[in-house]
């Protein structure tokens, strides 16, 4: 039976290295100039060099004639984010804002992870969101890509897809036969700052498994407050009552913005402080401690964003005038009690990323849920994108998170209680073993 290995991180910003679209051909000028304000932004912006003993200065002068002398500029941004490589982070990216082709996560709503076949390494589909593209062409969990567009993708090379277009992937599907799939890949989502993305339709999906057991599963968390996303779990919530039990599916889900707090609100009634945002670092605490400001609710409507923007600038700038850094908390919505309290269980994969494995320490240490899958991947940073020349932009980490203990979570998995492995075969055979044994457990709650 194949395998899965688990370091693999085929998503998110982590994975830039993939090929990017042809730019206007930059002199070396450019490049210089690119080069140079990249330094100071990283010198000034990333959130701690000394943790992981980088050399920035060495590294800098190691790719600096490499980057400046590339012969084309798809050599140039991938020699950009090698040397980017040696901070040894998450949540790092260099592209063009011009950036037409992304990953497949966020081009057509799956993940996927290397395995082994008959001693060949492949790329095998693992997270395939229902209503992305790939799910709407027939792609499915432990389908093995194959090419795209004619173009063989083996590991470690990582395959990459054109939005707003339609491409051809060619997958081996149950009992390993050969398929063509055209996925039609719609015009994506593009913010200012942001990598072009194509959220799956409905992004909160939910039904019933039983009498009493409800099942939501979450994509993603889109929009930096994620109000939209927050009503899609709480409709997801109140069409699915009445029921005892819950499994929450955050397999695939990458991260994002604070949406993430309707879920964690879900596990408790009670309005309990999770973290603590302070001199550049996010620490996990049940413990009220003080805080210039609190992110406590995600309003229902856009139009309460404006007075929640304006309290958050004034303790900002009242901060920034008493010359110290702001200390921001995040609390739990305080929803109030709910029969499937616990009685949670929270379905988890190696792509379940960032904000999410906050959530999911917390529930751990607090025991609010029975964690259920494979161990997360340890990208558990905060990040920004900040403006460079010529239409470039650098994705960095800005902050970082540690539990009420003092640990750091970036690089260290997350791990489940019950850890139940990705099975390719089973999957292509329509088996999905994770979420049966999810069933199982919250069944027995």
């Amino acid at each position: 039976m194949p395998k899965p290995l688990p370091k693999d991180n085929p998503s998110g910003l982590a994975s830039m290295e993939l090929p990017e679209v042809a730019t206007t051909r930059l002199t070396q000028d450019k490049r210089r100039k690119i080069l140079k304000e990249l330094a100071k932004v990283v010198e000034k912006r990333f959130y701690d060099p000394p943790l992981r003993n980088v050399d920035w200065v060495s590294a800098l002068d190691k790719h600096r004639d490499g980057i400046i002398d590339a012969p084309s500029d798809e050599i140039f941004e991938r020699r950009v984010m090698s040397l980017l490589s040696e901070l040894g982070s998450s949540h790092i990216g260099f592209y063009h804002e011009s950036l037409d082709r992304s990953s497949s996560k966020m081009a057509i709503s799956a993940n996927y992870v290397r395995l082994e076949q008959d001693q060949a390494e492949y790329w095998v589909f693992q997270d395939v969101h229902e209503g992305g593209p790939a799910s709407r062409a027939g792609i499915k969990p432990g389908d093995v890509l194959l090419s795209v567009d004619g173009r063989s993708f083996r590991p470690p090379e990582h395959p990459f897809f054109p939005v707003e277009t339609t491409v051809k992937i060619e997958v081996l599907t149950s009992r390993l036969q050969k398929a063509e799939r055209t996925v039609v890949i719609p015009e994506p989502v593009r913010k200012r700052g942001q990598l072009p993305y194509v959220p799956p339709d409905p992004i909160v999906a939910h039904r019933r498994l039983g009498h009493d057991l409800g099942y939501v599963r979450v994509a993603m968390y889109p929009g930096e407050v994620g109000v939209e996303v927050a009503n899609d779990v709480s409709h997801a919530i109140q069409s699915l009552q009445p029921i005892r039990r819950l499994i929450l599916d955050l397999r695939g889900n990458t991260g994002g913005g604070i949406g993430v707090l309707r879920i964690m609100s879900l596990l408790t009634p009670k309005k309990i402080q999770v973290g603590l945002f302070a001199n550049g670092k996010a620490v996990q605490t049940s413990e009220p401690k003080p805080h210039d400001f609190a992110i406590d609710r995600i309003p229902q409507k856009k139009s309460e964003l404006l007075p929640l923007t304006d309290s958050f600038f004034t303790a900002m700038v009242r901060t920034k005038l008493r010359k110290r850094r702001p200390c921001i908390a995040v609390m739990m919505e305080g929803l109030g009690p709910q029969d499937f309290h616990s009685r949670i269980v929270l379905l988890i994969d190696r792509h379940t990323a960032s904000a999410n494995e906050m959530l999911i320490a917390f529930a751990k240490e607090n025991h609010l849920a029975t964690i259920v899958g494979e161990p997360t991947p340890g990208r558990m940073l905060g990040g920004n994108k900040f403006k460079l020349p010529f239409g470039y932009r650098v994705a960095l980490p800005v902050g970082e998170y540690r539990t009420s203990e003092g640990k750091n979570l970036e690089g260290t998995s997350v791990r489940p209680d019950v850890e139940v492995l990705f099975d390719a075969e089973l999957a292509r055979s329509g088996v999905d073993r994770q979420l049966d044994r999810a069933i199982e457990i919250a069944s027995e709650l």
